[in-house]
């Protein structure tokens, strides 16, 4: 017969059985081993308060009227800071903009006085021009054709005392009735103080060849040519330049007209000239 003790099952080194962990109680505070903290039951309820983000900002007392409300904290103090650079840098323009222009009006100034004084100083003059002779050889206007040559001698003076004129460039013209028949280029020249010259214009016309002139202008030629008479005018465009020394000159196109040239035709020649022993002035434009 077996024992007791043999009917019971052998239990491991380290394990307790049931009866043991129901038998011993739990070690109090002052045993070896520290009791297991009992989870807190006393928290609110979440469930039924509203989150915390979701409440409104609180309200001024009555009777005071709020200037924060819609408005994040500190907004006039972040706005006033903003605007002072831009305030600076404004006056900075404004300022730059009165010397920009203060220096303008400055030189402006000068410019006009040192042309004022030296205009006193040198007092420029327009050259005088005048006919002293024309002649027109060849004038035929008959088979609706026009040829003719002019030989004119200009006299051209510098009244300056203190200015040398240079003509870099002379083209003439003559008109007839506002219209122009003719074109060609004059030498170059220059005039010292109150010198003269006479230059040498000379025109060919030829209406097949350079200029195609109108056959009611040709018409009305061939009558006054058989009048006795032709009245023409003569155009000067000049490029001249006005010097002193070589510290001061000035550049301007000169406009010369000679006005009613009448050239008579003796008989049926030709031939015309102007009248002899009278000169024709001329008008200048600058």
């Amino acid at each position: 017969m077996a024992t007791l003790s043999e009917e019971q099952p052998k239990k491991e080194p380290g394990q307790s059985s049931d009866s043991d962990q129901t038998s011993h109680p739990q070690a109090t505070a002052t045993g070896q081993s520290h009791p297991q903290p009992q989870p807190t039951t006393n928290y609110p309820n979440t469930m039924g308060y509203p989150p915390v983000m979701g409440y409104p900002y609180p309200q001024a007392p009555q009777g005071y009227a709020s200037s924060y409300i819609g408005y994040p904290p500190n907004e006039y103090s972040s706005y006033a800071y903003s605007q002072t650079p831009t305030q600076s840098n404004v006056r900075r323009n404004s300022t730059f903009v009165r010397l920009v222009l203060l220096i303008m009006t400055i030189v402006a100034l000068f410019t006009v006085l040192s042309t004022v004084v030296l205009w006193f100083i040198l007092r420029p003059e327009v050259p005088a021009f005048r006919v002293d002779a024309l002649s027109v050889s060849n004038f035929n206007t008959t088979n609706f054709d026009q040829t003719a040559n002019w030989e004119a001698n200009v006299t051209v003076e510098n009244p300056n005392q203190k200015l040398k004129v240079y003509f870099n460039q002379i083209k003439s013209y003559v008109d007839y009735k506002d219209e122009y028949l003719a074109h060609s280029f004059v030498n170059p020249l220059s005039l010292e103080i109150k010198e003269h010259e006479v230059m040498n214009v000379k025109l060919s016309a030829n209406n097949v060849v350079e200029h195609v002139v109108d056959q009611r202008l040709v018409d009305d030629m061939a009558r006054d040519r058989s009048r006795g008479s032709l009245i023409f005018r003569m155009r000067l465009m000049v490029s001249s330049t006005f010097q002193r020394g070589s510290w001061w000159k000035k550049n301007r196109t000169l406009k010369v007209r000679c006005e009613r040239l009448k050239v008579e035709f003796a008989g049926g020649a030709g031939a015309g000239t102007l009248s002899v022993g009278k000169s024709w002035p001329c008008l200048t434009f600058v």
